[in-house]
C-alpha cells in the first residue's frame, strides 16, 4: 500500500507517493516513489480523490513492471539461494545433485537478469537439453592396461590410489576389474597417474543426449530459485510455470519375473551370508538401498519379526559414507516380515559376531547390519558391484538393486494388496506416488480381477 506525503515549496503544493517493491537479493527493502501535483483550481475534495487514484495506479504500475531488486543476474542469485536455502534445508545428496546441474544452467541463462528472465528464455534452454550433443556423460571409458600391476610397481594399494585420484575405493576396484566408468572419472585416474586418458582407456562415445529423466531436474532447479525470488519479493511471477517439458516415450520399467526371482533366491544359497541377508531383505521388504545399508541391529525385532526403518546410509565424495534421514517422513516405517528373513538374519548376526572377535581392537562397532571387514559401514556401491559379478557368474539377468524393490511392489499388487497398503510398505509419502509409478501393474491386476469376475458369472450363467 502506497504512502502519501504532502510537500510545500516555491512552486506550490505537491505530493510524494511511495510504495514498497519487496526486497532485493541482500534482504534490503526496495522503495519506489513518484511526485504528483494537483491542477490549478482543484478543490480539496477533488485533490484527495485524485490523490488516492494516483496512489492505486502507481501501486499497480510497480507490480506490473516487476518487483524491486530484480536487476541481479540469475547465476548470482542462484548461488545465493544454494548457500542461504538449499544447504540448510535440503538433504546433502540433493544439494550435491544441484551442484552437478548448475554449470550447464549458468552457461544457458545465468547471464540474464531475474526481472528480464521469461518463459521463452527457459523454454529455449530446456528444448536445447533435448538435442543431440548436449551431454558428454554418456561416454564410457574402459582400462586397456593392467591397473593392479601398475599400482604394484608404484608401491601403492587401491585405497591410497583412490585418495590420490579423488575417487572412491569401489570405483577403483571396478575399473581394475575391467568395468567401464565415466569420462570424468577416467580423467581423474589419468591425472593421478600422470598419463593421458587415451593412453590408459578405450573411450566409447555415446549419442550425447541427456536422459528424459534428467531434463526435469534442470527445470526444477530453475523453478526453485525463481520461487525463492518470488518469496523474497524480488520478482512478481515464476516464469517456469509456463514452461513445457519435451515429450518422451515412456520406458517400461524392467522387473524380474516370479520364476527369475525364485531362481535368484535359490542361487543365493551358495552366496556369503552377508549378501544373502541383504538381497533377501531387498526382495521381501522392498527397501531402498540406502535404507538397507542404514539398518542397525537395534532396528531388528527378532521376537516380533519386525524391522524398523529409521535412517539411511549415503555416500558423497567430500564426506565419505554418512548417516542421513529417510527420504521422506513416510519412509520411516515398520514392516513385519516372514520367518525365512529372520532365519538368515540370525545366521548373519552370528557370523558378524565371529568376525568381530577375530578383528579384536581393529573392529569399529557401528551397530550396522552390513559392514566392511573392520565393522565400518558398507559403501553404497559395494552390494551393487557384488550383485553384478554374481549375476554374471550365475548367468542371471542383472537389473540393479532397485529392481528388487519393483519386484516387491509388483508381487504385492498382483496378490491383491490395496494401493494404500502398498504405498505404506514401500515408504512413499503419498499414495498417488505409488499409483503413478506402478499404474501399469495396477491396471494389469485390475484386468485380471475383472476376468475372474467374468469367469465366475459365465459359470453361473451356464449352470442356470
Amino acid at each position: 500500500m502506497a504512502t502519501i506525503k504532502r510537500r510545500e515549496g516555491t512552486s506550490g503544493i505537491s505530493y510524494l507517493i511511495r510504495t514498497s517493491c519487496g526486497y532485493d537479493a541482500s534482504g534490503k527493502q526496495v522503495m519506489r516513489s513518484m511526485t504528483w501535483k494537483p491542477a490549478q483550481g482543484m478543490s480539496e475534495r477533488q485533490i484527495q480523490k485524485e490523490l488516492q487514484r494516483q496512489a492505486v495506479l502507481f501501486d499497480e504500475k510497480c507490480a506490473a513492471q516487476g518487483v524491486g531488486g530484480g536487476n541481479i543476474k540469475f547465476e548470482v542469485f542462484a548461488r545465493q539461494w544454494l548457500e542461504e536455502y538449499a544447504k540448510p534445508q535440503l538433504r546433502p545428496r540433493t544439494v550435491a545433485r544441484l551442484y552437478q546441474l548448475q554449470d550447464r544452467i549458468y552457461a544457458g541463462i545465468g547471464h540474464i537478469r531475474l526481472d528480464k528472465l521469461n518463459a521463452r528464455h527457459i523454454q529455449s534452454f530446456i528444448n536445447n537439453l533435448n538435442e543431440e550433443g548436449v551431454s558428454l556423460k554418456g561416454a564410457k571409458a574402459t582400462l586397456k592396461i593392467d591397473m593392479v600391476a601398475h599400482l604394484h610397481t608404484q608401491n601403492m594399494n587401491r585405497k591410497e590410489f583412490a585418495e590420490k585420484a579423488g575417487v572412491s575405493r569401489s570405483i577403483v576396484s571396478s575399473v581394475c576389474k575391467g568395468e567401464s566408468t565415466t569420462i570424468s572419472t577416467a580423467e581423474k585416474i589419468a591425472k593421478a597417474l600422470g598419463k593421458e586418458v587415451k593412453a590408459l582407456f578405450n573411450v566409447e562415445k555415446s549419442s550425447g543426449k541427456l536422459s528424459p529423466k534428467t531434463i526435469p531436474h534442470y527445470l526444477s532447479f530453475i523453478s526453485s530459485v525463481m520461487d525463492y525470488a518470488l518469496h523474497m519479493g524480488i520478482v512478481a511471477v515464476n516464469p517456469c510455470k509456463q514452461v513445457v517439458l519435451p515429450s518422451s516415450a515412456k520406458v517400461e520399467r524392467e522387473c524380474y519375473t516370479l520364476d527369475e526371482a525364485q531362481h535368484f533366491l535359490d542361487s543365493l544359497d551358495a552366496a556369503p551370508t552377508k549378501y544373502r541377508a541383504f538381497f533377501i531383505l531387498a526382495i521381501y521388504g522392498g527397501f531402498r538401498r540406502g535404507e538397507l545399508l542404514g539398518l542397525e541391529w537395534r532396528d531388528i525385532d527378532f521376537d516380533g519379526q519386525i524391522i524398523h526403518v529409521q535412517r539411511t546410509s549415503q555416500y558423497l565424495k567430500e564426506r565419505g559414507t554418512f548417516t542421513d534421514e529417510t527420504k521422506t517422513e513416510g519412509s520411516r516405517r515398520t514392516l513385519k516380515l516372514p520367518t525365512v528373513v529372520f532365519d538368515v538374519l540370525r545366521q548373519h548376526r552370528a557370523e558378524q559376531a565371529e568376525e568381530r572377535l577375530k578383528m579384536g581392537d581393529r573392529w569399529q562397532d557401528t551397530g550396522r547390519l552390513f559392514v566392511h571387514q573392520d565393522g565400518t559401514p558398507m559403501h553404497p556401491n559395494t552390494p551393487y558391484h557384488w550383485l553384478k559379478r554374481f549375476c554374471e557368474s550365475t548367468g542371471q539377468r542383472f537389473l540393479g538393486i532397485h529392481a528388487f524393490r519393483h519386484l516387491n511392489a509388483s508381487l504385492l499388487i498382483n496378490s491383491g494388496v490395496d494401493a494404500k497398503t502398498v504405498s505404506s510398505s514401500l515408504g512413499h509419502s503419498q499414495v498417488t506416488t505409488t499409483l503413478n509409478i506402478y499404474a501399469h501393474t495396477f491396471a494389469e491386476a485390475q484386468a485380471r480381477a475383472s476376468e475372474a469376475v467374468a469367469d465366475l458369472l459365465n459359470k453361473k450363467t451356464g449352470t442356470a
